[in-house]
């Protein structure tokens, strides 16, 4: 019976959830909000279909627990290194100033609380630490990880993740024990934690990739799922049975996967695992939220979030800018971190349970975080809105003092443009030659993995689907000077162009095929030009052949662009020329952006110093602020916070990822 009632919540749960997040989406609303708002109506304090949130709590640690492993994907051993001044130095300063400060502030009204020098010290470093689980996921969704805010911000929350279990110690060890016991105990712990540490480092070294190596000659793609999951949870439950958090045993097995060459696959194949399971895990918040005790005290509680955010964000904001970060950066990492995070709750259980903090102090407290919490997903997407507003001032005296640069716009600003539907071989292609012209241009694609790294890399793409018009008209159609069709789809193609007529019927609109076997019926459709790819490229063969049985170049090339003038009039401007074709080979392979913290071994450096075609990569293109530079030469220095984006096989990328992050 108790596992039917188990199975039945869960069920419910779930179902709810669907609809829900079906009904937010529509509205716009973050997911995150839609399963808080799930877990309160479900909970004791309104239905009452849930009633044990117990039952759930170990589901929904493994959902953070698997998100931290997907991040430790991101964030290599080499990476870890680069941003060690933010992990140990900021992120130490950020948890002690934000304790002492709560602290005192909880001590100086214990008559009002009635709480004791122990509890005090839990209750501020329960408020003190931010939510790892929301700003990952949000940083994840709006792909702002690979950037300057996003690597402090997760710098700082590595160190709230090893402070957090400190703090559990100290619990555990309970508040009147011996200085010798409490040292011991802390002793323990870090040689558990540095124990652990050198055996995933080793595991991950030695045993994972030949094990994958062997998992993937099998091509079972449900074998290597399983495997996956096995040592996610493996890691997770050896940390947790050693007395530290799951989620950093997960992380720390994500850092080891992340050197090696399965880690995108690794990634696609847990996602789904991942955003089911932490989904529970906001339910689960949301199932312990006293909406009684909001309702009685609301003004209090939302002023004293408020004064929480307010406080983080500026302390943060302060720390990050006396740590080098530009100003800039430093608002929107305090905006990301400015709330309490989910192991408040844990602290909060323990204490209350050991009578260190009474229930109703813990259940107050417990509601400022999760407001707090709430509010996170706003805060981040708005965090950039939010930051340019406070930098007003200073920035127009900036401009006022520089010339006009050509940054980047939004969208819905740009005018003139071009519109990339498709952002694949060919899209990049095009883009590519676009950026080098200085025309602006916006790329829209389905694939978000696509678009991540795109967008870390500082290029103009954007999330969505290119068949749908109000996508296309929030990329400021009706102003653009021309659209690109990149994709093969004839039949969706036709479709798009029969929309994009009647709502500009004179915006030129070029549609790339395979072949030029629906060329007149796109043509009809409204098209000004259709380029079938198969031709062009028999049109570039036959050019190299004539020119081998010794015609006149000039000739050969006069014919080619006469039968490109016939066939391609819109085209004449920008088709591959007699030149175009030489050194395409530099953009076959992968491309792959690296952020350089000020830290790296890279900063500072010129290209040539670090020489990467001795390893079989080669630069690319450097992202510097809202400027790129185009195939930088020996000559040019890496800066900090550089974004670069690097070419090569897979092996030559992960080599020269670790090298221009640790010089190794």
């Amino acid at each position: 019976m108790e596992h039917s009632n188990i199975i039945n919540q869960l069920i419910i749960i779930l179902a709810a959830s669907v609809a829900a997040a079906a009904l937010f989406h529509r509205l716009r609303v973050p997911t995150i909000i839609c399963y808080l708002v799930v877990g309160v109506v479900l909970g004791p304090k309104e239905l009452g279909l849930v009633n044990d949130v117990s039952q759930f709590q170990i589901i929904a640690e493994f959902g953070v627990a698997f998100l931290l492993f997907t991040l430790g994907l991101e964030f290599s051993l080499p990476h870890l290194i680069a941003l060690r001044r933010v992990v140990f130095g900021l992120g130490s300063l950020q948890v002690l100033i934000c304790i002492a400060v709560f602290g005192g502030l909880i001590y100086l009204s214990r008559m009002v609380y009635d709480i004791s020098l122990t509890g005090t010290l839990i209750a501020a470093s329960a408020i003190a630490l931010s939510s790892t689980a929301i700003v990952s996921k949000e940083l994840t969704q709006r792909n702002e990880i690979a950037t300057a805010h996003g690597h402090t911000a997760i710098g700082i929350l590595l160190f709230q993740d090893i402070a957090a279990i400190v703090i559990l110690v100290l619990i555990s060890v309970g508040g009147d024990a011996k200085g010798e016991e409490m040292a011991y105990s802390l002793l323990a712990a870090g040689a558990k934690a540095v124990g652990f540490f050198l055996a995933v480092v080793a595991i991950g070294k030695w045993l994972l990739p030949p094990l994958f190596t062997e998992i993937s000659k099998t091509r079972s793609e449900e074998l290597f799922v399983l495997t996956v999951l096995v040592v996610a949870l493996l890691a997770a439950a050896a940390a947790h049975a050693l007395g530290l958090a799951m989620a950093l045993g997960a992380f720390m097995a994500g850092m080891m996967l992340g050197e090696s060459h399965f880690r995108h696959q690794i990634e696609a194949e847990i996602r789904p695992f991942r955003d089911v399971l932490l989904g529970i895990f906001f339910v689960s918040i949301g199932l312990i939220i006293d909406v009684d005790l909001i309702t009685e005290y609301w003004p209090r509680i939302l002023l004293f979030s408020a004064c929480l955010i307010v406080f983080k964000t500026v302390l943060i904001a302060m720390l990050c800018k006396f740590f080098g970060n530009q100003s800039h950066v430093s608002i929107r990492t305090g905006l990301i971190l400015s709330q309490g995070g989910e192991f408040g709750f844990a602290l909060l259980a323990l204490a209350v349970k050991g009578s260190l903090v009474p229930r109703d102090v813990a259940s107050f407290f417990l509601s400022i975080i999760v407001l707090s919490m709430a509010a996170t997903p706003f805060l981040v997407s708005n965090s950039e809105r939010i930051a340019n507003r406070l930098l007003a001032r200073r920035q127009q005296q900036r401009q006022q003092e520089t010339e006009p640069s050509n940054g980047e716009t939004a969208p819905t600003d740009v005018s003139h443009h071009v519109i990339l539907c498709g952002y694949g071989r060919v899209g990049q292609t095009i883009a590519r030659f676009l950026q080098q012209e200085q025309i602006p241009y916006v790329a829209v694609d389905d694939d978000p993995v696509r678009v991540q790294r795109a967008r870390a890399a500082g290029e103009q793409v954007h999330y969505g689907s290119a068949r749908k018009m109000k996508v296309l008209q929030q990329l400021g159609l009706t102003s653009a000077s021309l659209v690109v069709i990149s994709f093969d789809d004839h039949s969706t193609a036709r479709h798009m162009i029969q929309e994009i007529r009647a709502l500009c019927p004179a915006t030129p609109i070029l549609v790339r095929t395979r072949d030029d076997a629906h060329l007149l019926e796109l043509q009809e459709a409204g098209a000004t030009e259709v380029i079938p790819e198969t031709l062009e490229a028999s049109l570039m063969l036959v050019s190299h052949v004539m020119v081998a049985l010794g015609l006149p170049g000039r000739k050969v090339f006069a014919a080619i662009d006469q039968v490109r003038k016939e066939r391609y009039k819109m085209l004449h401007g920008f088709i591959v020329g007699q030149h175009g074709a030489y050194g395409m080979s530099r953009y076959q392979g992968h491309l792959q952006p690296i952020y350089i913290p000020a830290t790296s071994f890279a900063a500072n450096r010129t290209v040539g110093e670090l020489n990467l075609e001795a390893r079989g990569a080669s630069l690319h293109t450097i992202r510097r602020g809202n400027d790129t530079v185009m195939n930088p030469d020996a000559e040019t220095q890496l800066l900090a916070e550089d974004v670069v984006v690097v070419t090569g096989e897979q092996a030559a990328l992960e080599a020269a990822e670790a090298y221009l992050l640790t010089g190794k």
